[in-house]
């Protein structure tokens, strides 16, 4: 009976110690029941941040067989979370939607195409904002200089990033030229003429040159370009226009004039666009391309693209002419209510990797000097040794406030000579009376 009670009462010491040493329960631990109000209020629900959606415009790129910039623009969105709506077409659908919009002061666009032939009237109007607002200090380091140059306004703050470096070359069919019985390219224009009948009167090719003179806005490009190659000019750094009272001016316009009449050019060209000349370039049916994209070259090689891979060279521009650049950039509108997202978006677009990235799918001509010795690059495009050569010889296009109007009239009037519907020099004057309230306003 005494080992019982002794054995019980151990239990119990033993029960008591077990209990002190126990976590205690503290007030919070303890669960609450919840009211009956609380029971009938529905359960909110936590709602992830809206993203940042910006509104981008830019023209289709000249060389862009490949799907190369929405792919990219996707990735953007991956990596930042910002979304973006795109809007890309031609090169004048999408001019006829952003000068509107800039011109009223709207809102609708975050980053839109701004071609060099606009910087003057964009930036007197202040339809843009200063991007050394947004960009790390040193960015435009290691840029080509003219590019950075040509987007900068005249109290030194840059208004647009390029995204499309489109300055054009000299090309030739080197393989028909020597079937026509000459190894060199023309050293000058005369040379040019006589290398083209040779070929056209050996039934090597159909014309020396299937030109895209359409009246549209790059009609006037193609003035900048035969206005530059025989020297003359459109206007002098007063503004004061001088195209229609500058012999060279009209030498180059007559000199175009003429290669339609002597069968040098295509006819049909009157009709093309780029294009259009391009494709017919890249079919064997043209000796010459005076202006053609950085990219042409590598689609010339691609086989399903082209009936004449391997037979293509880029040479100088004859007559020692230079080259003309008719780069594109990034700028943000000065209304954007989506700044800080329109700047990141032309950073990644414009970075030394996006460059990389579309230059292997599209040979797109790099903004960033350093590209041009990228050993991978340069094996997979060695003509850029002959770019790059060049890219100290070109010129843009007239910087002019008035440059909207300018096209406007030229490329009727430009396009009437060239169609044989009057002269040169008629031409020439013609423009100068549609345009005389900006003789001298820069």
């Amino acid at each position: 009976m005494k080992t019982i009670k002794y054995y019980l009462f151990t239990l119990l010491i033993l029960a008591l110690l077990l209990s002190a040493c126990a976590p205690q329960a503290t007030e919070t631990s303890q669960p609450v029941a919840p009211t009956e109000a609380e029971i009938d209020q529905p359960v909110a629900e936590t709602e992830a941040p809206e993203a940042e959606t910006i509104t981008v415009i830019f023209p289709k790129h000249e060389a862009e067989w490949a799907d190369v910039y929405e792919p990219r623009i996707k990735q953007f969105e991956a990596e930042t979370g910002i979304k973006v709506v795109l809007i890309q077409s031609d090169w004048d659908s999408v001019a006829d939607k952003i000068i509107p919009e800039m011109a009223s002061g709207g809102s609708a666009y975050d980053v839109v195409e701004f071609d060099n032939g606009w910087v003057n009237e964009w930036c007197g109007a202040g339809w843009t904002t200063p991007l050394n607002d947004y960009m790390p200090e040193g960015y435009t380091d290691g840029m080509i200089p003219g590019l950075v140059d040509l987007f900068t306004c005249p109290d030194g703050t840059l208004h647009g990033v390029v995204w499309n470096n489109d300055t054009r070359f000299f090309y030739y069919n080197a393989a028909k030229l020597s079937e026509a019985g000459f190894e060199a390219p023309p050293a000058t224009w005369d040379e040019l003429v006589t290398q083209s009948q040779a070929a056209v009167d050996a039934g090597v090719v159909e014309y020396g040159m299937d030109p895209y003179w359409n009246q549209e806005w790059s009609l006037m490009n193609e003035f900048h370009f035969w206005t530059y190659v025989f020297g003359g000019e459109v206007a002098d750094k007063q503004g004061c226009f001088l195209f229609n009272e500058d012999p060279n001016t009209l030498a180059g316009l007559e000199f175009a004039i003429n290669l339609l009449n002597n069968g040098i050019a295509n006819p049909a060209g009157l009709t093309y666009d780029q294009a259009t000349a391009q494709n017919l370039f890249l079919s064997g049916n043209s000796l010459f391309f005076p202006q053609g994209i950085s990219g042409l070259m590598a689609l010339a090689n691609d086989e399903s693209a082209s009936s004449v891979a391997g037979e293509i060279k880029i040479g100088l521009v004859p007559s020692g002419g230079k080259s003309l650049t008719l780069p594109e950039a990034f700028a943000i509108p000065a209304n954007s209510q989506h700044k800080e997202a329109a700047w990141k978006f032309i950073e990644y677009m414009t970075s030394i990797e996006s460059n990389v990235v579309i230059a292997k799918q599209i040979g797109l001509l790099p903004i960033w000097v350093d590209l041009y010795t990228d050993p991978e690059l340069t094996a997979l495009y060695p003509h850029w040794a002959g770019f790059y050569a060049q890219l100290d010889n070109v010129r843009g296009l007239s910087t002019l406030t008035w440059y909207g109007d300018f096209v406007d009239i030229g490329q009727a009037e430009i396009h009437k000579a060239l169609a044989g519907e009057q002269t040169a020099q008629q031409a020439l004057d013609n423009m100068a009376a549609g345009l005389s309230e900006f003789k001298c306003v820069p």
